[in-house]
């Protein structure tokens, strides 16, 4: 027996453009003394391997994919909103832009990891550290739409250390993030489809009682768009955009 599909009328972020950009940081700390307890740097050998690990703003350890792996997205509206950029594109076609200027920040601990395994302390980690970028890209991004940032990846690179006695003279470090900036908007679309129930467990020792859907008022509802409600100058074009930043 064939499915029974009909009109429903959800609401979803649509995305209007999205870009990934990584962005390398370098970082240099030169006789800081705050980032590491002295003692435990007089314990380390000599055969460190310099590790970074992203962290919230209390020091603990997240996962770039969590939803609290940034601590802070702020996009920086410049008075009279977002600039419009003319680009070429690859084809020779002009397209209209917007520039959309994000800061965007997180926290971060450094690991000393004493290769040897011959000293008190095998590993030492610093003191919490923040980072703050500030990244502009050119995105299809009309009044009305946000950027929505999500952190892919975060890792240190190219880590060089100089201790002296407990002393810390120089850590340098670059840090590599790839970033995902999409430029969404909710919006309510009308599809062609049937609502979802669970499976049946496979082994069930209980019943709940079934999922009831409310009914719907197909007679009035989803509508159907007028003329009258379209001036042509606001028509949005749903063709995709790509990274051309």
């Amino acid at each position: 027996m064939a499915e029974l599909f009909e009109s429903l009328c959800i609401r979803v972020p649509k995305v209007y453009d999205w870009v990934r950009r990584q962005v390398v940081l370098p970082q240099i700390f030169t006789n800081d003394t705050s980032l590491f307890e002295e003692e435990a740097l007089k314990d380390l050998g000599h055969d460190v391997e310099v590790e970074i690990v992203l962290t919230d703003s209390e020091g603990h350890p997240v996962d770039p994919s969590d939803e609290d792996a940034l601590d802070n997205v702020i996009e920086l509206v410049p008075h009279g909103g977002r600039r419009p950029k003319k680009i070429v594109l690859p084809d020779g076609e002009v397209v209209v832009l917007h520039e959309v200027k994000l800061s965007i920040s997180g926290f971060y601990r450094v690991k000393l990891i004493e290769l040897s395994g011959h000293h008190k302390h095998d590993e030492v980690e610093s003191s919490v550290i923040p980072w703050k970028i500030h990244q502009t890209f050119y995105l299809c991004a009309p009044e009305g739409t946000e950027p929505v940032v999500h952190l892919e990846s975060f890792e240190g690179t190219d880590g060089s250390l100089r201790l002296s006695d407990c002393h810390l003279q120089q850590l340098s470090f670059d840090l590599v993030l790839c970033l995902s900036v999409q430029i969404e908007k909710d919006v309510k679309v009308e599809v062609e489809g049937s609502f979802c129930y669970p499976r049946p467990e496979i082994i069930s020792t209980s019943s709940c009682s079934p999922i009831e859907y409310p009914p719907q008022c197909d007679a009035i509802f989803p509508g159907k768009p007028h003329h009258d409600d379209f001036d042509g100058d606001d028509v949005e074009s749903d063709f995709d955009l790509h990274d051309f930043d």
